[in-house]
Formats: C-alpha cells, sequence, structure tokens
C-alpha cells in the first residue's frame, strides 16, 4: 500500500478515496456517504502519514 498520494472526492451523493498515481483514477479505495465526510477526510489524512489533528488545524 503506498504511503501518500490519496484524495478524497465527491461523486454524487458519496465520498470515495483515492489514490490516482499508484492505483489509477478508476480504482475507488473505500468510500463513505455524503453525511460522513469527517470520517472519510480523517482517514485520508492517516493514510497519507498526518495526524486528524492536523486536519482539525487546517479547518479552524
Amino acid at each position: 500500500m503506498p504511503r501518500g498520494g490519496f484524495t478524497v472526492r465527491r461523486i454524487g451523493d458519496r465520498w470515495e478515496l483515492v489514490n490516482s498515481g499508484f492505483y489509477g483514477r478508476g480504482v475507488v479505495v473505500n468510500s463513505w456517504p455524503r453525511e460522513r465526510h469527517a470520517e472519510a477526510f480523517a482517514h485520508c489524512y492517516r493514510l497519507n502519514g498526518r495526524t486528524v489533528e492536523e486536519l482539525l488545524a487546517a479547518f479552524r
């Protein structure tokens, strides 16, 4: 599994975790319902080697 390059994108009513550099644009690693966006972004930050605290600080 790659250690970086993960992004979250919104497609319709869900959030998708992708790593297009490693897996390609069509591969969805995980997905969440639209209302669980905080969980999707926190998961993305952790996979990119960052802490959830860094995520929260970015939105203050």
